[in-house]
């Protein structure tokens, strides 16, 4: 047998008290995850499959056990050395502090963030696919990430860019927003301009053909930028 064999036949021997002692470890030692409301939020797991984890009465499916795992900033296979008691430690779930890990945030496209802008309070998490670090600034726990399309913001943020979107900040005069509308079912992001009871939105590129754009009333603002991904 083969030491991958062995790692394969170890996994498949997790217990699911384990699971559930080494998820309400993680929860107890974050700041911000202490909760199953928080925790379905930000994995989109949803609450009631976490209770029966929790409470060790559900084998935990692995696609489930991924985006919890990513939810406290760590692997897949890192939550399963916890669970198993090696590597860090048996115990160790109590005497990890998974808030200085690094964080993850659900990384969308443009058109997922249209869609997941339908509801007041969207699973944003549900429809990633791909995850990136949080940003370093203060930020909500709905914050996404997304890649900047074009060159209408240019040159404060250019084609491929990441930004960072927080949809529980305020969008106020001045503010570089991503809008979602309705007509076009798609996203866009400009900055926010209000003047009077009337919001526009202006592209920063000074060559851009549209220097202002009315919102229509039946557009929804997606988020607020609040921050721009740096690759170190």
């Amino acid at each position: 047998m083969t030491f991958d064999d062995v790692i394969v036949a170890k996994r498949k021997h997790i217990f699911r008290p384990e699971w559930s002692r080494a998820i309400s470890g993680l929860m107890r030692a974050s700041r911000h995850l202490r909760t199953q409301t928080a925790l379905a939020k930000r994995s989109g797991v949803t609450q009631s499959t976490i209770g029966r984890i929790l409470r060790g009465e559900v084998d935990p499916q692995s696609n489930n056990l991924e985006r919890l795992a990513q939810s406290f900033g760590m692997s897949y296979s890192t939550l399963a050395a916890i669970a198993e008691g090696d590597e860090l430690g048996s115990g160790s779930a109590e005497r990890i502090q998974p808030d200085k890990r690094p964080r993850v945030v659900p990384l969308l496209s443009l058109a997922q963030a249209a869609k997941s802008a339908e509801s007041a309070y969207p699973n944003y998490a549900r429809d990633a696919t791909d995850w990136i670090e949080c940003p370093k600034k203060r930020h909500g726990s709905r914050t996404v990430a997304l890649k900047v399309s074009g060159e209408s913001m240019e040159p404060d943020y250019q084609n491929g860019d990441i930004i960072y979107v927080d949809p529980d900040v305020a969008a106020v005069h001045g503010k570089d927003v991503v809008v979602r509308l309705v007509d076009r079912n798609e996203a866009t992001f400009r900055r926010l301009v209000v003047e009077s009871e009337l919001r526009y939105l202006k592209p920063l590129n000074p060559n851009w053909p549209d220097k202002f754009t009315h919102i229509p009333d039946d557009a929804r603002i997606v988020g607020v930028v609040v921050g721009k991904y740096a690759d170190k």
